[in-house]
């Protein structure tokens, strides 16, 4: 009997499939192709990022304005990744079923520190020595260039949580930060890994559907897109495959810091073309603008309602450097401000002009607009202090305390 020709003799499928994977490395049109090139630049590249991860940590923080290089003494007392991984600190806010809690909210100028020293204090870290030894502690919250839909999510972070229920809440406002919208991934992944806050968010945004209609759409919208974005990372399974290769490839464990990077590149480069510095005038869109506003007059309403002391101030600026600000808006947005706290009872001081000009540093090349040194955070604190003491030893105590 003869053997058809296409019959495969058991025990040679196993050779005949690594001699062709042998043919396939060795054929020429292999190594004349890009293939060769793409896999040779991907290890290089795997293997560069390896050597400067370590850099680019570094360069990530330095884009975030958070020095990690100086701990102060008294422990962890703000939130350390600037709202990229707030989980990671949640855990260090004081538990307000044993003390007197203030929140210390608001952006960069908060934690940044101008030519930091170890064993700096920031603003809330200052305060908190001050307090804490008539029973109040101070905890930081802030984040680069914060706006106020994500000042809002702070407030009901802290609300969502019995042991983070503060007695006084303090909003450092940023005019220019009203020029902002939309949550920071980080605070959106914070908000998707618990469910009492997504559902207080939810509560929230339709009760104030009226009163606050651009807010409360946009807060609707946040967690719309949040919901979406699960969904599709359930569909794709893109958020499984990243995290098991990213225990194999430097370049993908890496992606967040080179993201980052290249971020800061391209802002970089369209200051460059369009020749935008710290110093140039930019207006804010006036329906950002309103919008903010919106939220600013529903966390007052929310803190009020839930018995915390809410407590707002116009932040401080560097009388050296020029303003980006368009005058006539800025001048509206104090006026504003003011007078809707009188309107509203809400303590309210203009703390621009605490701050000497010898203690603000440098930034790109010029006065920095608004990060100080040590001392600021120490003379800011005491401004504070001064102005709202008082009224934060007052406010009344919860009836649960643990002695």
């Amino acid at each position: 009997m003869q053997m058809k020709t296409d019959q495969v003799i058991p025990g040679q499928e196993s050779r005949a499939g690594s001699n062709n994977i042998v043919s396939l490395f060795l054929d020429r049109r292999l190594l004349r192709g890009s293939i060769l090139w793409v896999i040779i630049i991907f290890l290089m590249a795997n293997i560069i990022v390896v050597k400067w991860h370590r850099s680019l940590q570094e360069q990530r923080r330095e884009n975030l304005l958070v020095s990690l290089d100086h701990s102060s003494e008294g422990g962890i007392r703000w939130d350390m990744s600037a709202g990229e991984n707030m989980d990671r600190y949640w855990s260090f806010i004081p538990d307000s079923s044993t003390y007197k809690l203030v929140i210390l909210a608001g952006m960069s100028q908060m934690y940044a520190i101008n030519e930091g020293q170890p064993n700096d204090k920031t603003i809330s870290e200052n305060m908190d020595d001050a307090l804490s030894i008539k029973g109040i502690r101070v905890f930081g919250m802030a984040a680069p260039n914060l706006d106020n839909e994500e000042a809002t999510l702070l407030l009901l972070s802290t609300l969502s949580d019995p042991r983070t229920r503060p007695d006084v809440f303090i909003y450092g406002v940023c005019f220019d930060k009203f020029r902002n919208i939309d949550l920071r991934p980080g605070y959106q992944k914070f908000m998707e890994n618990r469910p009492a806050l997504r559902s207080l968010w939810l509560e929230t945004a339709m009760e104030y559907k009226g009163r606050y209609p651009l807010a409360s759409e946009k807060m609707s919208r946040s967690l719309n897109e949040l919901a979406g974005d699960k969904e599709r990372e359930g569909e794709t399974m893109d958020t499984r495959l990243r995290e098991w290769t990213s225990r194999w490839l430097p370049v993908v464990s890496a992606r967040a810091d080179l993201n980052a990077v290249v971020q800061n590149q391209l802002f970089l480069l369209r200051n460059w073309v369009f020749n935008i510095k710290p110093t140039s005038k930019r207006p804010i869109i006036e329906g950002r603008f309103v919008m903010n506003k919106e939220f600013l007059e529903m966390m007052v309403d929310i803190a009020g309602r839930n018995g915390v002391t809410i407590i707002l101030y116009v932040i401080p600026l560097n009388p050296l450097a020029e303003s980006p600000y368009i005058p006539e808006q800025y001048a509206d947005f104090k006026f504003w401000l003011e007078g809707f706290c009188k309107e509203n009872g809400v303590p309210f001081a203009n703390v621009e002009n605490v701050v000497p000009t010898d203690a603000w540093g440098e930034f790109m090349g010029g006065p920095d607009f608004k990060h100080f040194k040590e001392e600021g955070h120490r003379l800011t604190a005491k401004a504070l202090l001064e102005r709202f003491g008082p009224i934060i030893l007052r406010s009344e105590r919860r009836l649960v305390r643990v002695q």
